[in-house]
């Protein structure tokens, strides 16, 4: 039994933590002093672990255990959080409109900060015209934003916050293991395990943007048919014999103009970005200005960004392994192993991003679809692989002296032809699982949809294609731009009937890591040399080749420096140029070995 006291972390002068929860769904939020960040001290964290050995014969072991064990709270999660509480930290964010956003007036600044002089006389400066190279003193002590009131999405400071009833991540694991001795020196192994992820760090942003707003996607929906019919998106300018039809809400929303200038939303079905602009405009432009509620998008007005970090995620795994080996004797180390399994979860990565500022964007992986419905990322873990198979050998060559070949050679032939041995190790791992995005965030303002999967599901494999640089996953076309087209908005397959769509606004995709990325597989190999110099000292001469068949390993397309898995994208499913490696090919030269690296060595026993 393993008893672990881990408490919550404290301020070593004071703690601020928010009085209500920070969504707004409680009221007003007031950072107030606190003893400790959260609630929970954790103290029952009492894990018990068991096993069982037994023997029916001499030659078989049959093995059960389990175990429940616990997670720390890590530095990153700590300083995540204290870089985004208010008293602790001001942001001074100063948003400088250009020729793309005219409509926003001047230059604006969030609570504490002052625009610089050069920016209210030239809200277009640039920094020909003298852009500001030095920033105002605050206006305010950091401990008057305690309490903000509701402020444009542009000039909202981001803050952050742990759950209250923040718990431990633990892991219940358990295994099921039968070991036994074959002939020739020989064990094999074939076994079980299983692992139950509960109560696992995720950080979100509570005050995801919605489209869900009394209207909104109705009247997005208006605009975007006005846009196909080649009219502009408030109704007017349209073709000979088309009327168009007027979208109320957005045009009591913003002016005609504003609205217009954002037909790229439109043409993608991207309300998401939409309804960021429009929550960002300030001044006479906010919508709050034109009869809106300060939350009629974002839960809390009062904040941008609410990261916020809880305990809610999960995970699965469940993996069937068999091995082989042969311990050294008679010059051969032999060992064979082979996993199957399967690893689901809803968030694979460090929910902080191993960052102080936290990792979240609307494209990574570590930020959820939409924070109201988890469900829609539980899938194969970002690092599943469903297929490893390894194998090592050390081999010495049954030649020269006290071997079975040549034993009684002279001392100078045994120089040459003895003492040599052989030595492999060979690693093979399926493809790791990616998300075919959309590229447009068309269910909420925080994260981008996943693609729509029309026909036959193409998980895709690694090809060339004339005129593309490096291998694709998919010989896909351009994306789908007539409006006429009933793929609309779509990429196709060359020579299937499968598509990759953008959804509909308000919809979601088909879901996170629904496809597979390339396999890998590597032989290191090396030829050793003993020399007997004296009774006390011996050289060994070491060639030692890493991926000696120069097997190239193609990265996935997420991890591509040339290649994206959006569908918007004109690299779409390449994944070019920079090609995989082990993780300890490291230690050989620091950027890594997917090349192959002939490494020469003399090593001196004595």
């Amino acid at each position: 039994m393993r008893w672990e006291y881990n408490p919550a972390p404290y301020n070593a002068k004071q703690a601020l933590v928010p009085n209500v929860f920070p969504d707004g769904s409680q009221g007003t939020v007031t950072y107030a002093k606190a003893d400790r960040w959260f609630k929970n001290d954790n103290i029952g964290a009492v894990g018990p672990r068991v096993g069982v050995a037994w023997s029916p014969d001499n030659k078989t072991s049959l093995r059960a255990g389990y175990g429940w064990l616990f997670d720390t709270l890590s530095t990153f999660q700590v300083t995540a959080i204290a870089g985004k509480i208010p008293g602790f930290l001001q942001n001074c964010l100063i948003n400088i409109p250009t020729a793309t956003t005219t409509g926003q007036g001047p230059a604006t600044a969030t609570s504490g900060c002052v625009v610089p002089p050069a920016l209210v006389a030239n809200p277009g400066a640039r920094i020909s015209t003298g852009f500001p190279v030095t920033v105002p003193t605050p206006t305010i002590t950091p401990s008057a934003a305690l309490s903000p009131g509701p402020q444009p999405a542009t000039q909202a400071p981001a803050v952050g916050a742990f759950d209250a009833n923040l718990k431990n991540p633990s892991v219940h694991e358990w295994d099921l293991t039968i070991q036994r001795e074959l002939p020739k020196h020989f064990v094999a192994e074939i076994g079980y395990i299983g692992k139950r992820g509960t109560h696992l760090y995720r950080a979100y942003d509570l005050n995801q943007v919605s489209i869900n707003g009394a209207g909104f996607l109705d009247s997005f929906n208006i605009a975007m048919k006005n846009r196909q019919m080649g009219c502009t998106p408030d109704g007017t300018n349209c073709p000979a014999g088309v009327t168009g039809q007027s979208p109320t809400l957005l045009l009591q929303m913003m002016s005609a103009v504003n609205l217009n200038r954002r037909t790229a939303d439109f043409d993608t079905y991207n309300i998401g970005n939409f309804a960021n602009f429009a929550d960002g405009l300030t001044g006479a432009n906010a919508i709050t200005a034109h009869g809106f509620p300060a939350n009629f998008f974002r839960p809390n007005p009062q904040f941008g960004q609410i990261f916020f970090q809880d305990s809610g995620g999960d995970s699965y795994y469940h993996g069937l392994f068999i091995a082989a080996r042969h311990r050294f004797e008679q010059g051969l180390d032999f060992g064979f192993s082979y996993t199957f399994s399967k690893s689901i979860d809803d968030m694979s990565v460090d929910p902080t991003g191993a960052a102080t500022g936290g990792g979240l964007s609307t494209t990574n992986s570590r930020t959820p679809a939409d924070i109201h419905n988890w469900r829609l990322d539980r899938a194969l873990s970002d690092f599943n692989n469903t297929h490893v198979l390894l194998a090592n050998l050390l081999y010495e060559l049954p030649i020269g002296k006290g071997k079975r070949l040549a034993s009684s050679a002279p001392g100078w032939a045994n120089q040459i032809i003895g003492g040599w041995s052989y030595t492999g190790i060979f690693a093979y791992q399926s493809g790791e699982p990616y998300s075919i995005t959309s590229g447009s965030l068309t269910a909420n303002g925080a994260h981008v949809s996943y693609a729509q999967v029309r026909g036959r599901s193409d998980k895709g494999h690694v090809q060339f294609i004339n005129g593309v640089e490096g291998p694709v996953m998919y010989n896909a076309g351009q994306r789908i731009t007539n409006p006429s087209d009933p793929n609309f908005n779509c990429v196709n397959v060359t020579g299937t009937q499968t598509y990759f769509c953008i959804p509909l606004p308000g919809q979601q995709g088909n879901g996170r890591n629904i496809v597979q990325g390339p396999n890998f597989w590597n032989l290191d190999s090396g030829l050793l040399k003993d020399f007997g110099l004296t009774e006390r000292f011996k050289l060994q001469f070491r060639a030692e080749f890493f991926n000696v068949l120069n097997h190239v390993n193609w990265e996935n397309p997420r991890n591509a420096t040339s290649g994206s898995p959006s569908i918007r994208s004109s690299i779409f499913a390449r994944t070019c140029c920079v090609t995989a490696s082990l993780p300890s090919s490291a230690t050989v030269i620091a950027i890594g070995e997917p090349n192959r690296v002939l490494q020469l060595g003399l090593k001196l026993n004595f």
